[in-house]
């Protein structure tokens, strides 16, 4: 790290600064400054360009004040509460997780004093208790803190839900409508903690209907909130795992209706976005399909989570569920060339970075079962094109894998423009290793190409580009995927991306290549010390520019001949001749010539500049003020003319009590 210091850099270590920063919060505490000021001005210090050792040695010297603090989070109102939740999930994730420790005893103190809360919440009735709920759980993201809480109000949920199960059915279906929003923000563990505390408190009230009065308002409720699936199959799952199989069969039943609905609402268009033959082409036809696809994007979850499960789904594998389930999970890479799709993939790859698994890592698994007979022929009355799944479905994982690393390269570029190196490397390493058989390795051959792109992202050239595609090939070569799917060609977009560090160099939603050449963004100091080194040259230039002109107005001994040459080259006869000269004042003056107006002057040759003006672009108020005072003393006093008068200057009167002198 490099401070600024009366126009010098002088060099702190990371040990150093990390001292100094920890000391720098140390004496806040002292103070008296409140949590949520001392967890922001944290935020500050591990957010920009710190490097690894910076923010393990800052994380180390911080473990025992943060542990002090954990004590005094009870105390906090319910919004400072939460906004310490938020500012130490996001201190925990830029940390990264092996610094996780520091910060558990906080997340785990802010989680139990939320869980007090929420239980004493006296709240408008149901909806407004889950509205809380949903409110605690989404003001961090961090999964630790959602799985404590979820864990801790187990007995709140369970209340909530045997107070739902008794309300009017429209109401009810409110409620079931905000516990599904809720859950899309938990992780597998807590997605499974509430589901089961929810069954516990809802069919344990006593009523004889209450498992039938939720299957028939879950059906509704899911088409509402779609992003809530997973908590769906999860419901199905442990009623299942209890011994209640109707009740499971009935929700499975209603699950696939759900899923049929979503795909049927897409109709042809899924298979004509596989089918584009130019960029043009899918271009329009992706725009046209993403205003009739976010249910099924959001549905892909939940398809994805029932083909893990299969052994288990009422039905068994091969079962009409499943096979509705795979069906939704084959329309993956047209669903991901539209902007629902890339949203989709762009929040898959950032919780699978905070250690959540994803759907993503069914699609190796299901290219084996999507070519089977029976698998394409629905895939061909769907619409679909069937030829993609043949021969190990090679062609269907290529151009999903397109769509993923085209959603990850814009995440990255983005997290490297803001100055976030750390948490852009992280997230592109989590991604590539994790789905190297997307792209046709193995996980060792996925981390050797994380280290060729990563070296990419650093130092971003984009002759490099070529290059890195032959060596990321040779690699694949070296390490095969045990699935023998996928192909270097699925990176060729965050390559491209990547060395031009422009996310518009990577194919948007319909595949179009756009490149608008966005420069990097420039810091302060840096744009300062750029400041400085043009101020320089500016300098420099302009002493040149008088140089040259004082050297233009002398007379150069060259071309005016001195008194003396001109007598040497004279002969000897030159003063007899010259004698009647002398005497020419004397002799009559010849007649004058008409009088000729005199010739315009020729036009004035253009100045050339004497600096490059293109670096005074996007420079702010201290630099223009820099300049002004820069150019007036470079100013010279202007000379008065011989003939010019010069008025006299009036003579002030003095000021009372100040004596005239005279003299």
């Amino acid at each position: 790290m490099r401070t600024r210091l009366l126009g010098e850099d002088t060099e702190l270590n990371a040990v150093d600064q990390a001292r100094r920063e920890a000391r720098l919060l140390g004496q806040m505490e002292h103070q008296g400054e409140a949590p949520t000021r001392i967890v922001s001005q944290l935020n500050e210090q591990l957010s920009g360009a710190q490097g690894p050792e910076f923010k393990r040695m800052l994380a180390r010297e911080l473990k025992p004040q943060l542990d002090r603090l954990a004590g005094q989070v009870d105390q906090a109102t319910t919004e400072n509460r939460r906004k310490i939740a938020a500012f130490i999930s996001r201190a925990a994730h830029m940390a990264g997780s092996e610094n996780a420790a520091t910060f558990d005893k906080m997340l785990a103190e802010t989680a139990s004093a939320e869980a007090r809360h929420l239980a004493a919440f006296p709240g408008t009735g149901v909806a407004g208790r889950v509205a809380e709920l949903q409110a605690a759980l989404r003001c961090a993201a961090s999964p630790a803190y959602r799985a404590t809480l979820v864990e801790k109000s187990r007995g709140h949920i369970e209340r909530l839900a045997r107070d739902a199960i008794r309300l009017p059915t429209n109401q009810f279906h409110d409620v079931l409508v905000l516990f599904l929003g809720t859950s899309e923000a938990l992780g597998r563990v807590a997605c499974n903690t509430m589901s089961k505390a929810f069954l516990a408190g809802a069919l344990g009230a006593g009523s004889a209907d209450a498992a039938g009065k939720l299957v028939r308002a879950l059906g509704p409720a899911l088409l509402e909130a779609p992003e809530g699936g997973n908590w769906a199959v999860r419901l199905m799952l442990n009623l299942a795992e209890s011994g209640k199989h109707d009740v499971a069969a009935a929700l499975g039943q209603c699950l696939q209706d759900i899923v049929q609905k979503a795909r049927e609402r897409c109709g042809p268009m899924l298979g004509a976005v596989q089918m584009a033959v130019d960029k043009g082409e899918l271009l329009e036809r992706s725009q046209k399909l993403d205003g009739h696809v976010s249910t099924l994007a959001e549905l892909m979850p939940m398809c994805a989570l029932l083909l893990a499960a299969r052994n288990v789904v009422p039905g068994g594998g091969n079962g009409p569920l499943v096979t509705e389930a795979l069906v939704a999970v084959a329309s993956l890479d047209a669903v991901g060339a539209t902007d629902n799709g890339q949203r989709l993939l762009r929040q898959t790859l950032i919780a699978e970075e905070l250690g959540e698994p994803s759907f993503l890592g069914i699609v190796p698994v299901a290219t084996r079962p999507l070519g089977h007979p029976r698998i394409l022929q629905s895939l061909a009355e769907s619409g679909l094109a069937a030829a993609h799944y043949r021969n190990g479905g090679s062609l269907f994982v290529q151009r999903v894998a397109r769509q993923v690393f085209r959603a990850l390269s814009g995440v990255v570029l983005a997290r490297s423009q803001k100055g976030e190196s750390e948490e852009a490397r992280r997230l592109l390493g989590s991604a590539l290793c994790q789905h190297a058989a997307l792209y046709g390795m193995n996980q060792e051959g996925g981390q050797l190409a994380a280290e060729l792109l990563e070296r990419l992202r650093a130092n971003p050239e984009p002759e490099q580009a070529p290059r890195v595609l032959e060596e990321l090939d040779g690699v694949a070569r070296t390490h095969l995927s045990p699935y023998r799917t996928g192909h270097v060609e699925s990176l060729r977009a965050l390559v491209m991306a990547l060395a031009e560090r422009d996310p518009l160099a990577a194919p948007r939603s319909a595949g179009t290549r756009r490149r608008v050449g966005a420069a990097p963004v420039m810091k302060a100091m840096e744009m300062e010390r750029t400041f400085i080194v043009q101020a320089k040259k500016l300098q420099a230039e302009r002493e040149a520019a008088r140089a040259e002109k004082k050297a233009a107005a002398k007379p150069s001994p060259a071309k005016v001949p001195s008194a003396k040459d001109s007598a040497e080259k004279v002969p000897a006869k030159a003063p007899s001749a010259k004698a009647p000269s002398a005497k020419a004042p004397s002799a009559k003056a010849p007649e004058m010539a008409p009088e000729v107006p005199p010739a315009e002057p020729p036009p004035p040759a253009a100045k050339k500049p004497m600096d490059d003006e293109r670096w005074r672009e996007g420079t702010n108020a201290r630099h223009l003020e820099r300049t002004h005072v820069f150019q007036m003393m470079q100013r010279q006093p202007r000379k008065q003319d011989p003939g010019e008068e010069t008025a006299p200057s009036p003579i002030e009167p003095p000021a009372p009590g100040i004596p005239r002198f005279r003299g």
